[in-house]
């Protein structure tokens, strides 16, 4: 098991590649397309990828509780599923699916008032979650403010420097999916 993050706002080729396999993956039924949806998108959108496995994502969930980037709070439910089955939605209008998928994504990017950085839930799960361009400059923000030595040990860790590069490159580009 591990985490796998991407950039919010992928280049054109690979948005419209990670659109057309979300809505293949959607439908339930088996993907026809050539190339695959899968394997056009995954091929796509490698290079706008974060992967870590769980023992690096601990350390880099721990750095940044110490340098207080993060923050403990209740995540909000996701919407409850309003289809009865596969076959529901999958002769469900694309405006019913659609409408969905925009609830499912409200709550994937949920933020708590008053917080500053990321809420550690988005951390702990492999969501889905978005991490928003204001959440990771909360974070960086922090992360400026911590003191040198904890910073200094902190990116003694090749795990930490990978993460703050993705963090600081994430925060221009819609932030990143948790998934």
């Amino acid at each position: 098991m591990g985490y796998e993050v991407e950039w919010v706002e992928l280049p054109e080729a690979a948005g419209r590649a990670r659109s057309r396999w979300e809505d293949c993956a959607g439908s339930g039924l088996v993907c026809d397309h050539e190339p695959r949806c899968a394997e056009a998108y995954f091929s796509l959108a490698e290079p706008f990828r974060f992967c870590l496995n769980v023992a690096g994502m601990a350390v880099c969930r721990d750095g940044m509780r110490r340098a207080a980037m993060s923050y403990r709070a209740e995540r909000q439910p996701f919407p409850d599923w309003p289809f009865e089955g596969a076959e529901d939605w999958r002769s469900a209008s694309r405006a019913r699916r659609d409408a969905y998928r925009a609830a499912e994504r409200a709550a994937a990017a949920q933020t708590v008032p008053g917080g500053v950085g990321v809420p550690e839930f988005k951390l702990s799960s492999n969501g889905p979650w978005i991490v928003g361009p204001q959440e990771i400059a909360g974070a960086l923000g922090r992360y400026a403010l911590a003191p040198a030595g904890l910073r200094a040990e902190l990116e003694a860790a090749e795990v930490w420097r990978d993460w703050l590069g993705w963090l600081r490159e994430t925060v221009t580009r819609g932030g990143f999916t948790v998934g």
